[in-house]
């Protein structure tokens, strides 16, 4: 197993240039590009959604969430089953949100565990964490403590005006509250639009990419429109397998094909 003390230290990169420093250009894009807010974007955006919804069967009183799985390609679920990398997912998602916000990880496995144990939804991942031991408990530990360290080299620590929220929940109701789009982001970075785009959304991964990475983002990226009324700038995958950044920078065209990605998702659902 790594020793913590050395582990936990964050790296310099060459040229006088740290992995912290390429992180925060990554997330920030280029601010000189960050487009004025459009008033009528998020309310043509929701009136499109409205349109949709009307044509297509609801229950009374009966309310459809609709969530980034709702939304996978071809319907696919992801399993319920909870696997060794599940674990690490949870457990990263939880030490991602300590060192945000408070800039420490003393103990990967056991701050990890302790924030879960917070949430009775996570009690299932717990006990099986708990239950490990052998060589599977050493290969899940020195993996949990090395995507840990990538974490802690290359995270940049947020000056206090980026106003950083961790695990922040969006709900959207539409048709009536039939209907509601719901996510819970990461992080949120940015004060509220005052004329041009400000917010920025990053999801902390702990697997390899995947195509659905992005299009969680461009979901909560249109959460996001719906709640404030103005779209986020930038989009970011931070992964923590490798350091590195995916990003993209926010705009209408993308919004409006997660509109349709979300009507079609409810047609396929209800049948239609």
């Amino acid at each position: 197993m790594t020793d913590l003390a050395v582990l936990l230290q964050p790296t310099p990169a060459p040229n006088g240039r740290t992995g912290r420093d390429d992180v925060l250009a990554a997330i920030r894009g280029n601010t000189s590009l960050r487009p004025p807010v459009d008033p009528g974007l998020s309310g043509g955006l929701r009136e499109w959604l409205e349109d949709g919804l009307c044509s297509l069967p609801f229950e009374r009183d009966t309310e459809l969430v609709v969530t980034k799985q709702t939304l996978r390609s071809e319907g696919r679920k992801d399993s319920e089953s909870i696997t060794p990398a599940i674990a690490i997912g949870a457990l990263i998602d939880a030490l991602f949100r300590q060192y945000v916000t408070i800039g420490h990880i003393e103990d990967p496995m056991e701050d990890g565990l302790a924030s879960l144990e917070l949430d009775p939804r996570r009690s299932a991942i717990v006990r099986f964490v708990r239950r490990l031991g052998g060589s599977t408990l050493h290969q899940f530990r020195d993996e949990l403590e090395t995507q840990t360290a990538i974490l802690v080299g290359r995270w940049p620590r947020l000056s206090p005006a980026w106003m950083p929220r961790t695990h922040e929940p969006v709900a959207v109701p539409l048709a009536g509250g039939n209907v509601v789009l719901v996510g819970v982001i990461d992080l949120v970075i940015g004060s509220p639009s005052s004329g041009q785009a400000s917010v920025g959304l990053v999801e902390a991964k702990s697997g390899q990419p995947r195509l659905e990475d992005r299009d969680d983002l461009r979901f909560y990226a249109l959460l996001e429109t719906l709640r404030s009324g103005a779209p986020p700038f930038r989009v970011a995958t931070f992964y923590t397998r490798t350091g590195q950044v995916d990003a993209e920078d926010v705009y209408d065209e993308l919004l409006a094909s997660c509109v349709m990605r979300v009507l079609g998702a409810l047609r396929r659902h209800l049948g239609h």
